[in-house]
């Protein structure tokens, strides 16, 4: 578990950003397994001196393994009944495919408020996680082409070529959303997802800091590719409204404030998920809860 720095005081030099030559000095930034997963460089990010030291002195190489366990498959939604219908039937044959013992939890957002993807993942982990061995956090729109979906010695990216409505589009190495498995005693090291991002945006970054902190090498599989549906028209239009500049701004704040070590990611998270489960309907092929926020 990495100590985060405590800061009192800011001082000018404090305020910079690391600079990019040193995070270069990453140990794992030319380590492939069996050339085909990297680990998630430091490089790129934002991060003071003192956060990149933190940071650095704890980056060990952690080899990447696979094996079969006991897999919950979290998918949060609202109102994307065509997707799943295009996603479930693919994924439970990828999952087949690859033996794997299996659960699929659907958990949808009631609607009244912004969408909080992390809360609503935190209402799923709580309820399925004494029937896994890890987990595996689903968009409802990435539909498996190619994707190792075993469970990883350490969290694992699945995304990275995007097929369809953004063809050809290739993620980049340092990216960690998508569809993410990991196993249950890293997200618990990690205290979930943050309940604090609202509307769309930087809360997969969060959750890869956290793990990050707890002193994990997470992983993108260079090799995955999924397929990209269109997010509904409706949709669409309500990007254009809900991502108001203050509600972005918000969550870059957050998003840096982590970054600094402002923010201890034991105190707010999985620990403190105040959402409630107000629907559960058990199906053939998937679980579904309708959670309050």
């Amino acid at each position: 578990m990495l100590s985060i720095p405590q800061f009192t005081g800011f001082s000018r030099w404090l305020q910079r950003w690391y600079p990019s030559r040193i995070l270069q000095e990453d140990p794992l930034r030319d380590v492939r397994i069996d050339g085909r997963y990297a680990p998630i460089p430091l490089s790129g990010w934002k991060f003071t001196p003192r956060m990149a030291q933190a940071l650095l002195a704890q980056r060990m190489y952690q080899p990447l393994s696979f094996s079969s366990q006991r897999l919950a498959v979290i998918i949060p939604v609202r109102d994307r009944e065509m997707h799943l219908a295009v996603l479930i039937p693919r994924l439970i044959a990828a999952l087949n495919a690859q033996s794997i013992q299996f659960r699929i939890v659907v958990v949808e957002q009631e609607a009244g408020k912004l969408w909080n993807k992390g809360a609503i993942i935190n209402a799923g982990l709580r309820h399925v996680v004494d029937h896994c061995d890890y987990f595996c956090f689903h968009d409802v729109d990435a539909i498996p082409i190619k994707g190792n979906y075993l469970c990883p010695s350490q969290p694992l990216r699945l995304v990275t070529q995007l097929v369809g409505s953004r063809n050809g589009l290739m993620r980049p190495l340092r990216y960690f959303g998508g569809v993410i498995t990991a196993r249950r005693e890293q997200v618990y090291a990690a205290n979930g997802f943050s309940n604090q991002y609202w509307a769309w945006g930087k809360e997969d970054d969060d959750f890869l800091f956290r793990l990050l902190f707890a002193g994990y090498v997470c992983y993108s599989d260079t090799e995955g590719v999924f397929e990209d549906l269109h997010n509904p028209a409706h949709q669409q239009v309500q990007l254009d409204t809900v991502l108001k500049p203050a509600t972005l701004k918000r969550n870059r704040k957050r998003r840096s404030l982590l970054m600094r070590g402002l923010l201890d990611p034991q105190q707010e998270g999985l620990n403190v998920t105040t959402t409630e489960i107000i629907q559960r309907d058990l199906g053939k092929e998937y679980e579904r809860l309708l959670v309050r926020v």
